[in-house]
């Protein structure tokens, strides 16, 4: 029944279930496609059998934002860093608002307010670049940031079977 998917980066932590959605169209920067797929994905961290079943499917290769729905409610934002095509994804709730999942453009609140830059981190400079237009973004749209593993902030919402609108 799923027709789409995307990742925000191909790290095992991200991509856990991903061989299950083989009939499913991949929306994905170009340059994390490259390297998730390419010779030397074992060699920067990936784990390709996690994912690997995704290789024969079908991919929107996107070279920055990409509006999934073409009416601005769901967007895909290219935010590098962390990996070479890192995304976050820009969604907006009729009654919670803008939110912005972070993926792992940071992973913990302190990170974001310092805007600390973990070692491991593919480009220091994309990942501070990134940091910034999405603060701008935050303040532009009066939105808020869901940090994807900042388990404080994640126990604050609801937890399935309830639903945030």
């Amino acid at each position: 029944d799923v027709t789409h998917v995307a990742f925000s980066h191909f790290h095992g932590d991200h991509v856990g279930n991903a061989n299950l959605f083989t009939a499913a169209t991949v929306l994905v920067q170009r340059a994390e496609y490259d390297l998730a797929f390419g010779p030397d994905a074992a060699q920067v961290g990936y784990a390709p059998a996690l994912y690997a079943k995704l290789k024969d499917n079908p991919a929107v290769k996107l070279a920055g934002d990409h509006d999934v729905f073409g009416d601005g409610s769901v967007v895909i934002l290219s935010t590098p860093g962390h990996t070479p095509g890192h995304q976050s994804l820009l969604v907006r709730l009729p009654k919670q608002g803008t939110v912005v999942l972070s993926g792992d453009l940071v992973h913990f609140r302190e990170n974001w307010d310092e805007k600390r830059v973990p070692t491991r981190n593919f480009n220091r400079d994309q990942s501070l670049a990134s940091m910034e237009r999405i603060s701008d973004l935050l303040v532009a749209e009066k939105a808020v940031l869901w940090i994807n593993h900042d388990r404080t902030q994640s126990a604050t919402r609801p937890r399935p079977p309830e639903s945030i609108e």
